[in-house]
């Protein structure tokens, strides 16, 4: 995780047009724009989280705060 802070911390406007290339050996499965990749990864970590909230909620447990107090901790 820190390693992906730090990265993002020394990125520069430009540094996001540059191409970014998922591949497995020789294969090459995707080409896109690394800034696309990056707003693509954080929106797919969204959607899960609120997936897991749905099913927790739906199972009665509470939503632990994971990126700031979720509506279950105490004092929000």
């Amino acid at each position: 995780m820190e390693n992906a802070r730090t990265a993002l911390e020394d990125m520069r406007g430009e540094d996001l047009t540059k191409e970014f290339v998922l591949g497995h050996g020789d294969n090459v499965m995707m080409r896109t724009q690394l800034g696309e990749t990056i707003i693509t990864t954080i929106n797919h970590l969204v959607h899960h989280r609120g997936q897991l909230s749905v099913y927790l909620r739906l199972k009665n447990e509470n939503v632990p705060s994971i990126h700031g107090p979720s509506a279950d901790t105490k004092g929000f």
